[in-house]
């Protein structure tokens, strides 16, 4: 992640009590890194057991533990084990290949593997891939909205995440590879998306922007308007200080 996650990243590292943190500095980046086989075996692997990946990145996961698997085994001290090393590699990520549309069986409602989309499960997305925005434009002024982009093929992880904030028709195709979910307007932000965000805290540098979407109190009772001829306006000095608050 960007550097100024440092604290963030540093929160994860507590939590799973081993690793270290990587500083880059030409691309002002910071990442988490866990190498040793022990810390794998007894804590990574394990907590993503009890807490499962969804969508793609669950494959990735299967074909994680399957080289560990090779590796726990000294297979790996043989040609033919690093050939399969090799091969598992070679599908794994932006290298995989599987139908649209792919979703895991514990994601599947009605599957008897399901688990249930959790808050702070979205949180974690919304901390690492979520855009947190509003319009300083004249068009819509003050608009909040909440933006997650995926990979077309989780789709269904992507439409999992509207059903939880109870908007599933929310999702874009956003390029050609690309879907979104744009979740936007006060009624959402006012009876949903705070609410989540009380209930299930928001950790990281999204964290900043999210509380200057509080200047919402400044619109309470229709005071930041005034009326010019047949329409109302926003008052010039709270449109500024709104744009103020968010510029800072």
């Amino acid at each position: 992640m960007l550097s100024d996650e440092t604290e963030l990243l540093n929160m994860v590292k507590d939590f799973f009590c081993c690793g270290n943190l990587s500083i880059e500095d030409k691309r002002g980046a910071i990442t988490f890194v866990v190498r040793d086989i022990n810390s794998i075996n007894n804590i990574v692997i394990p907590h993503f057991i009890n807490y499962p990946l969804r969508g793609t990145k669950h494959l990735d996961f299967l074909s994680f533990k399957e080289t560990t698997d090779i590796l726990n085994s000294k297979k790996h001290l043989t040609k033919e084990g690093i050939n399969e090393i090799i091969n598992i590699s070679n599908i794994m990520n932006s290298y995989r290949e599987f139908p649209i549309e792919y979703s895991p069986n514990h994601t599947i409602e009605n599957n008897y593997e399901y688990i249930p989309i959790d808050g702070n499960y979205i949180n974690g997305f919304i901390a690492g891939d979520c855009c947190l925005a509003l319009n300083i434009k004249d068009v819509n002024f003050a608009r909040m909205s909440l933006q997650i982009s995926q990979h077309k093929n989780n789709r269904l992880l992507l439409l999992s995440i509207a059903k939880f904030f109870k908007y599933p028709n929310k999702i874009y195709y956003h390029g050609i590879n690309s879907l979104q979910i744009t979740l936007s307007g006060i009624k959402i932000w006012e009876s949903v998306i705070f609410n989540h965000f009380c209930e299930y805290p928001l950790h990281g540098n999204k964290t900043i922007r999210l509380n200057k979407l509080f200047i919402r109190e400044l619109m309470l009772n229709k005071n930041h308007l005034m009326k010019v001829g047949r329409y109302r306006q926003w008052k010039p000095d709270i449109k500024l200080r709104v744009i103020n608050i968010w510029n800072s």
